[in-house]
């Protein structure tokens, strides 16, 4: 294999820190090389949620657009695909929350939100965000959990999606992803009320 082609463990090599921070200076040919490296796997990822190919396309387009608007405040603290797959996740999961909505009532929803009563006063904590502070503490919090519980809280708290549709973006069974909530909130009041 020539040393210039891109095997699946060069996502996270220096080269593509380079290339962020060269785009986020405003460098088109490095944003491009961004796009032409990541594009499969945000198409691979869309699609195992939209499974659609028309809807993939959209929400590709909808999540590069996302990411060039966000690219300047990118702060390297997690690898770029991670953070570019998170974000298709996002969108993919709004997506399906707008095209589902036409068939879904405002009444069920808020009945789905409303399953879980610390999960709800967490997405007041989110909401209300009245001190600072706190909201900084809740965020750090947020990053010292598992991943799998953090990537289910955030995709819960952030876009009010179903546990059956965080279920299939996590590639999980709705189970594991109200058992990964649970314990993410248990461990967020555990860590908050030591601070």
């Amino acid at each position: 294999m020539r040393s210039d082609s891109h095997p699946p463990g060069s996502y996270h090599g220096p080269e593509i820190n380079d290339w962020v921070r060269r785009a986020q200076a405003g460098d088109q040919e490095a944003l491009s090389q961004l796009i032409q490296r990541f594009s499969r796997d945000v198409y691979g990822k869309a699609f195992s949620i939209l499974k659609k190919h028309h809807d993939t396309e959209d929400v590709v387009q909808e999540t590069f657009l996302r990411v060039f608007k966000s690219l300047p405040s990118f702060r390297f603290e997690s690898s770029f695909r991670t953070w570019l797959i998170t974000v298709t996740i996002r969108q993919s999961l709004n997506y399906l929350t707008r095209q589902r909505r036409v068939d879904t009532s405002l009444d069920a929803h808020a009945e789905a939100l409303g399953e879980h009563p610390a999960l709800l006063q967490a997405e007041t904590q989110f909401d209300q965000a009245l001190d600072e502070e706190q909201l900084r503490r809740l965020r750090d919090a947020l990053k010292r959990l598992p991943p799998r519980q953090q990537e289910a809280l955030t995709l819960r708290l952030e876009t009010g999606s179903s546990y059956e549709l965080i279920a299939e973006a996590m590639g999980t069974s709705v189970g594991s992803v109200k058992s990964h909530i649970h314990h993410a909130i248990r461990h967020l009041s555990q860590s908050l009320g030591k601070s």
